[in-house]
């Protein structure tokens, strides 16, 4: 499902009908952090929904994979307490395709993902920014903000390959 149609969804049940939240506007974090993280409880629920079935079933797959392997079997027949086992030797290599994914998911999310949540929930930040550059078809902030997704695409593909070093010791360099 889209992200503009969820958000519209949400903020219509959840901040107009019910007034559970607050219905869009952006509170700094420096003013007050409690009504910060309240104002963007929607829209961080928004942009993490979409992604949250994908991850767990291929998280589930990778673990069962996992499970099959020669040195989980090996660990198990040694003796190994089952949530040790879990987490020190079978989560940490399932892990890894998650970790690529959410490399890749926060591209989209800066690409296209961000721009409609923050012109949806009335954010006024970078996405919103683009979003009114698009619409008033003014080029160099447009560029602007696809040179400041490009630099911190790059922050996070190095910060992706950070984390394969720690998750798998046969990455690491000798």
């Amino acid at each position: 499902m889209p992200v503009f149609w969820l958000g519209i969804v949400l903020r219509y049940f959840f901040a107009e009908t019910r007034t559970w939240f607050p219905d869009g506007g952006y509170v700094p974090l420096t003013q007050d952090p409690g009504q910060w993280a309240y104002h963007l409880i929607l829209p961080w629920f928004c942009l993490a929904i979409l992604f949250i079935g994908f991850y767990g079933r291929v998280l589930r797959s990778n673990m069962l994979d996992t499970m099959n392997e020669d040195y989980v079997r090996t660990a198990r027949a040694k003796g190994l307490p089952p949530g040790r086992l879990l987490g020190r030797h079978v989560l940490r290599n399932s892990l890894i395709p998650i970790v690529s994914l959410f490399g890749l998911d926060f591209a989209a999310v800066l690409g296209g993902g961000a721009i409609l949540t923050e012109t949806v929930f009335d954010l006024k930040g970078v996405g919103w920014y683009a979003a009114q550059s698009v619409g008033g078809l003014d080029l160099p902030p447009i560029m602007g903000v696809t040179l400041y997704g490009a630099f911190f695409i790059v922050v996070f593909s190095a910060a992706v390959d950070f984390a394969y070093a720690y998750l798998d010791p046969r990455i690491r360099p000798t």
